[in-house]
């Protein structure tokens, strides 16, 4: 049964009940929220040595904060290759995926379906996104998503975004080579060089059960004429998903070193459900669930406005502020509990934006499901066979065609 432990709404309220010892640790701290986790400060390696660094790296697992030292790191201006697969740091990068990922859901919600922007012709005269390459046999002509969306990784892939190991390009066919001066990126080798494991591409999987599940679920039926702000907020989306479910690779990584000869023992028998029962981390999935819910029911909701302080200009309030921020988070925790008896995804923007039951049954039906996809192809790449058929990468192990409501006991 999901339900937000009592602790979790104590630690909330006591958030509330110590705002004065709280705001004063702020501002010790220049203004950091306090944190028993180590604070690594990480340049991703898309963009390492580059001012396109981007300090946000997406993903799902449990907190690391009950596993890791109390370290500040703040002044390392490096870590290593073992920090990057541990898997508390992997841990710690998901959880920090996980706000991108609902705020992006949250910002797509506020508008119509808009089915017209997903079909070819539907905004007539695009014809083909500027440097874009069209493959032999396909048509030059796109919907207005996939026009958007090539012209934007076209863009990026000048810039190496797809140099990374941790980015995966929706329409990589369409992609023209890089031609500009910038250098080759250089990259740790996190990863098994293997060309098989590098071509590991679920894109084309997720884009279609962002169309056919998550969009209906998220979004009212209808048009609002809000095209363009439409196929910006799938983009946001579809990519902050591709990160997270391709996150999977260097948890499957991290896993194999862990245990290479009882991960190779299994796939040499073709045993992948006891390579998918080896990698699973039921507690830790359970985790995933119960925070996805909570942060969606906490950032998916208007401010409690009555609770705000009034100020006078150029006054500051923060321990306030906080304290108004934590009442808040405390009201959506108890709805939470309340609400998941009943888990109906049907429910959706009865208070919030986006029912957190909807969130939590992206994480448990799509999310989850495909990076533990991809783990299991991985590992059997990595042990040098081909993974089974249902493992391959244009479908899901588990076929999901609509979101379903948590079976509670």
């Amino acid at each position: 049964m999901f339900c937000p432990t009592l602790s979790v709404i104590i630690s909330l309220l006591s958030i509330a009940t110590q705002c004065d010892a709280f705001g004063s640790t702020l501002n010790k701290t220049t203004n950091r929220m306090p944190s028993s986790t180590v604070d690594f400060k990480w340049s991703s390696p898309r963009w390492h040595n580059s001012q396109l660094h981007s300090s946000t790296v997406d993903a799902a697992t449990s907190s690391a904060s009950s596993s890791t030292q109390t370290t500040d790191k703040d002044d390392d201006e490096n870590i290593t290759t073992r920090d990057l697969l541990s898997l508390d740091y992997i841990r710690s990068t998901l959880i920090r995926q996980e706000e991108t990922i609902i705020f992006a859901l949250i910002e797509r919600s506020q508008f119509r379906q808009n089915d017209i922007v997903y079909k070819v012709g539907g905004v007539p005269g695009l014809g083909a996104p500027p440097g874009s390459r069209i493959p032999e046999g396909e048509e030059a002509e796109l919907s207005f998503l996939d026009f958007m969306l090539v012209g934007t990784e076209v863009l990026h892939s000048a810039v190496r975004r797809y140099e990374s190991p941790e980015e995966h390009a929706f329409f990589p066919d369409r992609l023209p080579k890089r031609t500009n001066s910038l250098s080759k990126l250089d990259y740790p080798n996190l990863l098994s060089e293997d060309a098989a494991i590098n071509a590991l591409n679920w894109n084309k999987i997720l884009y279609r059960k962002y169309l056919d599940v998550i969009v209906p679920a998220i979004s009212n039926q209808g048009d609002d004429e809000q095209y363009g702000s439409t196929v910006i907020a799938d983009i946001a989306v579809l990519q902050a998903l591709s990160k997270r479910i391709h996150f999977g690779k260097f948890v499957a990584e991290s896993k194999y070193r862990s245990n290479p000869d009882g991960f190779q023992q299994l796939v040499e028998a073709n045993d992948a459900d006891g390579v998918m029962a080896l990698l699973t981390n039921e507690k830790v999935e359970e985790q995933v669930l119960t925070r996805a819910r909570l942060k969606a029911a906490t950032y998916g909701r208007e401010p409690i406005l009555s609770s705000l302080p009034s100020t006078k200009d150029g006054e500051e309030n923060s321990t306030s502020i906080i304290a108004a921020a934590a009442a808040a988070a405390v009201v959506a925790a108890v709805e939470a509990v309340q609400n998941s008896k009943t888990c109906d995804v049907s429910a959706q923007k009865i208070k919030g934006k986006v029912d957190p039951g909807i969130i939590e049954s992206i994480y448990r039906q799509l999310i989850i499901p495909m990076t533990k996809d991809i783990e299991v192809a991985y590992l059997f790449l990595r042990c040098g066979k081909e993974p089974p058929v249902e493992y391959s990468s244009d479908r899901m192990s588990v076929d999901v065609t609509e979101l379903s409501p948590r079976v509670i006991l």
